[in-house]
């Protein structure tokens, strides 16, 4: 029996980048529509049961009023993780962990690059397939939830093995003090003087840049370097980008929905995997895949290491394209009827239909006669 854990972010999409840019909502209805196309998606293939997160936000208890639909027949069984709903982004990891515990084959992640974050961060090895709602998502690759769906399933009941379904996650690791930090996609150290509102939306204010990935068709902060020295989901090596003068370089990157900055380049870096670099900076406020976390000073440095062995992160294309070509997307053949079933019965004769040709032959008018 194929088990998937679902994990839908009720807050997602709902920063601050909706007043200082043009980032679009995604309503707790439109993850709901989500959460069904998935749904679907997973009882085609033969995913039986699903254990989803629990939320305060409208996410699970719109999933708990669904399932008794008639239009919900061909879903797995929906089941809800047993764990205390603080609305904060404990609940994500509470649940993921309990998800694992429980033998999850993959787990569906709706949400943006913060959600992936906490979710990686408990995985284990669990497969991910991260869908996109938040607003600067690198991470989450756009999907069709139903297909999604599909792929997840196929490669939670080993149909699909994870190593042709997609790629090793990479993730940056951020050492500060005694606490340990994750990112998905960046790390930035900003000037800025405090955590504000969390989302990163001025540029200036950022002076480096470690990125684990910066691919150019991708929004937000990794944009930057992305610009300059591309780094894919199968590279080994990240990047470090230093930003000011003197300028080496300047590129004109969306850091936000519709917010394109010009952002002068001092220096870019390679970032080798597994050796841990202290940040430049001795002060300042760092900021996580477009957040700001945390302050430090000359006394508390963070520490950045690049790593990749993480899950593997599902390739919706890759997935499907290597399932139809295995024969796993066909459905068997209906049955043939007897032979005498097969017989198709023969019309009657048809006769020649007269009644119309002597009218009409009767309307032809004669030609006078001299």
């Amino acid at each position: 029996m194929g088990v998937v854990g679902l994990v839908a972010n009720p807050a997602s999409a709902r920063d601050i980048r909706r007043l200082v840019a043009d980032g679009s909502a995604v309503t707790t209805h439109d993850k709901l529509n989500i959460v069904r196309r998935v749904l679907a998606g997973l009882g085609s293939v033969g995913v039986e049961r699903v254990l989803s997160m629990q939320d305060g936000g409208g996410i699970s208890a719109g999933l708990a009023s669904m399932v008794d639909r008639p239009s919900a027949d061909t879903w797995p069984e929906v089941a809800f993780v047993n764990h205390p709903v603080t609305q904060t982004a404990v609940d994500t990891v509470s649940a993921v962990t309990s998800m694992v515990r429980a033998g999850v084959g993959a787990i569906v992640v709706i949400g943006g690059d913060g959600t992936n974050r906490k979710v990686l961060s408990a995985c284990g090895d669990t497969p991910l397939m991260p869908l996109s709602t938040g607003t600067n998502n690198a991470f989450p690759q756009p999907a069709e939830a139903s297909v999604a769906g599909i792929a997840a399933g196929l490669v939670a009941l080993g149909r699909v093995r994870p190593v042709d379904a997609g790629t090793p996650a990479r993730w940056l690791t951020v050492q500060h003090g005694a606490r340990v930090h994750h990112a998905v996609v960046d790390v930035a150290v900003t000037r800025a003087d405090g955590t504000g509102a969390g989302a990163v939306t001025d540029a200036a204010e950022v002076c480096e840049l470690y990125l684990c990935l910066a691919e150019p068709h991708s929004i937000g902060l990794s944009a930057i370097g992305a610009h300059l020295r591309p780094v894919g989901r199968d590279d080994a090596d990240g990047l470090i980008v230093r930003l000011g003068q003197p300028a080496v370089a300047r590129v004109r990157a969306p850091i936000a929905p519709g917010r394109l900055v010009d952002v002068d380049v001092a220096a870019v870096q390679t970032l080798h995997a597994n050796q841990p670099i202290r940040v430049t900076a001795t002060a300042g406020v760092l900021a996580i895949d477009g957040e700001r976390i945390f302050r430090f000073g000359p006394a508390d440095v963070p520490m950045v290491t690049l790593h990749g062995n993480g899950p593997v992160v599902i390739d919706v294309a890759r997935t499907m394209r290597h399932a139809a070509c295995s024969g796993l997307l066909s459905l068997p053949p209906r049955r043939s009827p007897d032979r005498a079933d097969r017989t198709c019965p023969q019309p009657p004769p048809t006769q020649p239909a007269r009644g119309p040709a002597v009218a009409l032959q009767a309307s032809v008018p004669q030609e006078p006669t001299h």
